[in-house]
């Protein structure tokens, strides 16, 4: 039994080794067959007016880099070419059912494209063969870490959507020799890439194709750009740029709630400004140069800025003009004085100091006096009571006159914080429409942006 089953094996591996050895002539044939006589310098055409037609297929593995300052974009792409190569045919079942065959690239005829945006080209990893169908079809796959030209767009950062075109075609070739078209369609191209791409700080977001002709020279190229739409994903600067400089901005609204005529309120906001200048110097690093237009962010950072310094103008102007810890000054808004608290001038203004000579002080004063001299037994003589008279009069106008004066500082010190109370809520509400209005306006922009892409 034992014996049998070893013959078998031995029948068995002779008719593989049998197989195998056909099938290794087979191919060492072909290969010969292939190459021999084969010229790679020409175009792989019977007949030379026809054109060669090479097949692009691109698939985005990777956004590795953005340089925002020098405008370049870094890929990780796989670049695929395929083409029909007429004297790379034979018939299968001549060579045992072969299906596909593999050459060194360096042996055949290839198409001389190149990207038109590239600073440089790297191969990530060398693939130094094509592969050969029955029909002549070469395929040729190049992974490809590639540097690009792209004008950037960063009028909306960090909301922004660049564009960077990858154009391929050949250099040396025209129309009339080489045509370049699209493998597959640009959504199923999208679709793969996505898969890969979607992570870091850019997000892939569609991927067009345009088919045209370039002439240059005289001479018409074919060409197929490949439109790639990025946007950047926001969170990292929202978080460390756009939420802390709102915060510091809502802190200032909450600082009118401290009162104008308290002396915190300048110390307190001249703080912010001074935090929130020290925050603008540290974040410098982080925002990208721009060169045609100022980024929405800048400009957010510069608002913000300015709203700072308005606010604290507002109460250092407003603490200035109408001074209530000087009551013995005049007022610098006389005028707006009357016009909002008209009782100022009638309960005691600067005009009722001349006209006090019958006042309450003043006949209380004369009373005591009848009745003291109603109570002295002896006489006084006619000059002393005079003089005794004139001295006390003179007493009792000076006491009187401080005390006129003492009432209205009083009044006019009452009429100075409720005008200041009166601008500073009129400055506020000023204060505040604009900053709503500001507000709106960079919401708009940025998502304006997000939806006209």
């Amino acid at each position: 039994m034992s014996l049998a089953v070893l013959l078998t094996l031995a029948i068995g591996c002779m008719h593989c080794a049998g197989v195998c050895g056909a099938a290794g002539e087979d191919l060492v044939l072909l290969g010969q067959r292939l190459t021999q006589g084969y010229v790679k310098r020409f175009r792989p055409v019977l007949h030379w007016d026809q054109p060669v037609t090479v097949y692009l297929d691109l698939s985005l593995y990777s956004i590795l880099d953005l340089q925002e300052k020098e405008e370049k974009l870094t890929l990780q792409l796989l670049f695929g070419q395929r083409w029909q190569d007429e004297y790379l045919s034979w018939d299968p079942s001549q060579f045992d059912g072969l299906s596909h065959f593999t050459l060194p690239a360096s042996s055949v005829w290839t198409p001389d494209v190149t990207i038109k945006e590239a600073l440089s080209e790297k191969t990530s990893v060398a693939v130094p063969y094509v592969s050969v169908t029955p029909q002549g079809w070469v395929r040729l796959s190049q992974p490809l870490v590639v540097v690009l030209r792209c004008s950037l767009a960063m009028f909306r950062f960090p909301f922004d959507i660049q564009k960077c075109n990858i154009t391929f075609g050949p250099s040396l070739h025209t129309v009339d020799d080489v045509k370049i078209a699209l493998e597959r369609h640009a959504s199923a191209v999208f679709n793969e890439s996505q898969s890969f791409s979607s992570h870091g700080e850019w997000e892939l977001l569609s991927i067009q194709t345009y088919s045209f002709n370039e002439t240059m020279e005289n001479r018409t190229y074919s060409r197929i750009a490949f439109e790639v739409v990025m946007g950047r994903c926001p969170m990292f600067y929202v978080v460390n740029l756009i939420v802390p400089s709102a915060l510091v901005m809502l802190i200032d609204l909450v600082g009118f709630g401290i009162p104008a005529e308290s002396g915190e309120r300048i110390p307190f906001k001249v703080t912010l400004l001074f935090g929130y200048t020290v925050f603008l110097v540290l974040v410098n690093d982080i925002l990208p140069p721009f060169k045609h237009a100022t980024p929405v962010l800048g400009i957010y950072f510069v608002v913000c800025l300015a709203f700072l310094v308005l606010s604290v103008a507002e109460s250092v102007l407003l603490l200035a003009l109408v001074k209530p810890h000087m009551p013995n000054k005049a007022l610098p808004l006389p005028r707006l004085a009357a016009l909002l608290f008209p009782d100022w001038k009638r309960g005691g203004g600067p005009e009722t100091q001349e006209r006090g000579d019958e006042t309450p002080l003043h006949r209380e004063a004369t009373s005591e006096i009848h009745t003291f001299l109603s109570t002295e037994k002896e006489p006084w003589s006619g000059g002393e009571l005079l003089d005794a008279l004139r001295e006390v009069e003179a007493e009792v106008r000076e006491v009187g006159a401080e005390v006129r004066l003492t009432l209205e500082r009083g009044r006019t010190h009452r009429a100075c914080l409720e005008l200041m109370d009166t601008l500073d809520t009129l400055c506020f509400c000023v204060y505040l429409t604009l900053m709503a209005a500001f507000v709106l306006a960079i919401t708009g922009l940025w998502l304006w942006g997000h939806e006209h892409y």
